[in-house]
């Protein structure tokens, strides 16, 4: 017990440490946390537990720490740097997976994409039953080749994620110095924490090397996101985008610009995971400039979400130009899911586009299967919301989709409910009040994103 007592004051005071600490200029973030996460307090201002970092590894270091600290991350922080200041390329984490001339070594994404075409794995095998050679190989051992993709991508995947992966511990808070401050390429985690601001930053989430099929060869899904949160409570998230999910509470998501994404914010788990955020998931998404943002803004299961003052710019058109990526086109804005509570209230929505009074896609509903524990909608009616500047009625709407996927036999006849009818009031007030969608827009635009 001395010994451990003797560990954690050498390293409050800074003495086994080889990080800078900090008490320079700082950003000018006025605000206070508000919202569900307005008891959060984040990361120390004591002056011997302030960090400036300007490197993954010292990013790393100073995020491990175990007490109360606060981190300014200065200029671009890049999740592939290595110790010797280089950055790592997808073949690296392959050569650098296991011992030297382990076999997983051989892992070639390629060869993965390969196994998974039955029609080319049919003609390798028919080659190797011929005793014939196939690509200038030996058909018998590159069949077995190809077999082993599959078991050796996990472990190349678990290199990467060590490498681009940043776990906080409680009572943190990450602050970007100033509007260079960036996490590029980094996987931020956090889980089973509690208090924790992350502000001020430009988060871009990791470039998975090696993705997997969801449903080959459509559909393939990413390991990594810039921000993920699991069974973490009293979050104040500025300037990041992020998903959520097993029993995340009390987190307001304030102020941030989440620019030209597919699948933006996805908040809650699968069925399986409803025992354990059913009750929890309280969230506040306030004042967001979702910009091109494709889908996800949010996805909601579950928890209980106050959706208010929110800019959402987007191209909503019928046909998109031949060379648009399929994950640039807009599909929704807001997905209400799995016994969700939304309150919706005074979002500005700026259409451009072939459709600029389309409405279908202001909602959209999934999972709604269960009339007896059904998702509620509950639109503010003191406060409304607009399209390209004008009133919409969001109940209206919000019914009009509900009826219309419920026809299509795509949920169950009142499993969502668009009422305010047992629905609570959220306790707190918002910093402001804005009357229009005119307010909300110049609010938001001058509000949003780093300073």
């Amino acid at each position: 017990m001395r010994l451990a007592t003797a560990w954690l004051l050498g390293a409050c005071c800074g003495l086994t440490l080889g990080l800078d600490i900090y008490d320079g200029p700082k950003p000018d973030l006025s605000d206070t946390p508000f919202g569900y996460a307005a008891t959060s307090t984040g990361g120390s201002t004591n002056k011997s537990a302030v960090y400036i970092v300007s490197t993954l590894a010292d990013l790393k270091e100073a995020a491990a720490l175990p007490y109360t600290k606060t981190i300014y991350v200065n200029g671009t922080i890049h999740g592939n740097e290595l110790a010797d200041g280089s950055l790592a390329d997808c073949q690296t984490y392959i050569d650098t997976t296991g011992s030297d001339n382990t076999p997983n070594r051989q892992f070639n994404f390629t060869l993965y994409i390969l196994a998974y075409n039955e029609t080319y794995t049919a003609l390798v095998n028919a080659a190797a039953e011929a005793g014939e050679t196939i690509e200038g190989r030996d058909a018998t051992e590159y069949a077995a080749l190809l077999k082993h993709q599959n078991g050796w991508r996990p472990r190349v995947v678990a290199t990467q994620k060590s490498q681009v992966g940043l776990h906080l511990t409680n009572n943190t808070s990450l602050i970007g110095l100033d509007t260079s401050a960036a996490l590029d390429g980094i996987n931020l985690y956090l889980s089973s924490i509690d208090n924790v601001w992350v502000r001020n930053l430009k988060l871009v989430s990791p470039a998975d090397c090696f993705p997997a099929p969801e449903t080959f060869p459509s559909s393939w899904n990413a390991a990594f996101d810039a921000v993920g949160l699991v069974t973490s409570t009293n979050v104040w998230v500025d300037r990041c985008l992020f998903d959520c999910e097993d029993g995340t509470d009390n987190v307001t998501f304030s102020h941030n610009i989440v620019r030209n994404h597919h699948k933006s914010l996805l908040i809650g788990g699968g069925t399986k995971e409803a025992d354990r955020d059913l009750g929890k998931m309280h969230f506040t998404i306030f004042g967001n400039h979702f910009n091109g943002s494709a889908s996800r803004n949010p996805l909601m299961r579950f928890g209980t979400f106050d959706i208010a003052a929110n800019l959402y710019s987007y191209v909503n058109d019928a046909e998109q130009p031949a060379d648009t990526p399929a994950d640039a086109i807009f599909q929704y804005h807001l997905g209400v899911y799995n016994q969700s509570t939304v309150h919706v209230r005074a979002n500005a929505f700026e259409a451009t586009g072939d459709h600029v009074t389309d409405t279908s896609r202001l909602f959209t509903v999934g999972e709604a299967t269960l009339p007896e524990r059904p998702a509620r909608i509950c639109v503010d009616s003191a406060s409304n919301s607009t399209l390209n500047g004008e009133a919409v009625d969001m109940a209206t709407v919000a019914q009009a989709r509900v009826d219309s996927i419920v026809e299509g036999g795509q949920a169950v006849e009142g499993a969502v409910l668009v009422t305010c009818d047992g629905v609570a009031e959220e306790g707190y007030e918002l910093p402001v009040v804005l009357a229009s969608g005119e307010d909300v827009e110049q609010y938001v635009l001058a509000n949003a994103g780093q300073v």
